[in-house]
């Protein structure tokens, strides 16, 4: 669930009033994302998030919101053109009509990196992959080599994120291999928001690259979470082992549009 503030906020103020509009009490929600003049006068529009990191599920809710209000015109099917934080350049977002919603597929920038790091959890030394993307790291816990609770890897990553990451925002997507599943969690250490969210976009590109990588191969994977089904592509260069193209694909919904006090 991504809420989009389209009145101007000042960068300066936006991790506070991302992290009370997304309260139970306020407007409630997963993830804040503030909708910008874009640099580009190509692009539509800028997505700017709190923790000035990529968001995949922010960005397709822009693109969709942008056809919905008619900022975008589309007859059925179309290419809206956005900027977003944690990224250079225009990205662009196929967004297709449906009856009552909306199919959005998106180029994802492909990981900086892939790589392991060592972390003692509860007592248990772990081995585990992180995969560096832009403005987001995302570390992938297959829940089958965890002994410890999701809650004890999470907050014991939470303590220790600075030997992983220098990014502000960080996921842990704890996968059920057998299901091709994810729980997703993801931290924003400026807005202090720790959050289990019901799908994870960047998350799920990041695991379509980390599978892609340890395959050796060009992947696609529906990739099951407790808010539906998101499906990622990932293309690999077979000679560098580089990962060179990641699209996410998944269904987006407007369900509310208003005011909120903060």
């Amino acid at each position: 669930m991504t809420i989009l503030v389209t009145s101007p906020v000042d960068r300066k103020y936006h991790a506070a009033v991302a992290k009370k509009i997304m309260a139970y009490d306020s407007v409630y929600a997963e993830q804040v994302g503030f909708v910008e003049k874009p640099d580009n006068p190509q692009a539509a529009a800028r997505l700017q998030m709190a923790g000035g990191e990529f968001c995949v599920n922010a960005s397709l809710s822009l693109c969709a919101y942008l056809v919905w209000n008619g900022t975008v015109k589309c007859n059925g099917q179309c290419n809206v053109p956005i900027e977003s934080s944690g990224t250079n350049g225009i990205l662009y977002c196929r967004i297709t009509q449906k009856d009552g919603y909306f199919l959005g597929k998106i180029d994802v920038p492909a990981p900086e990196s892939i790589k392991n790091f060592d972390v003692t959890i509860d007592g248990v030394a772990y081995t585990l992959p992180v995969v560096y993307m832009l403005g987001i790291s995302h570390i992938i816990a297959d829940i089958d080599e965890l002994s410890a609770d999701k809650e004890t890897v999470a907050a014991t990553l939470i303590n220790n994120y600075d030997s992983f990451t220098k990014e502000d925002a960080f996921g842990i997507m704890f996968y059920d291999k057998a299901a091709c599943a994810i729980d997703p969690f993801v931290c924003v250490i400026t807005s202090g928001t720790k959050v289990w969210e019901r799908g994870c976009g960047s998350g799920s590109a990041a695991l379509g690259a980390y599978l892609a990588f340890t395959a050796g191969k060009n992947i696609t994977a529906n990739v099951r979470q407790p808010g539906g089904i998101i499906t990622v592509e990932a293309n690999i260069d077979a000679d560098s082992g580089k990962i060179t193209n990641i699209s996410v694909e998944g269904k987006i919904e407007i369900a509310a549009y208003g005011k909120a006090l903060c």
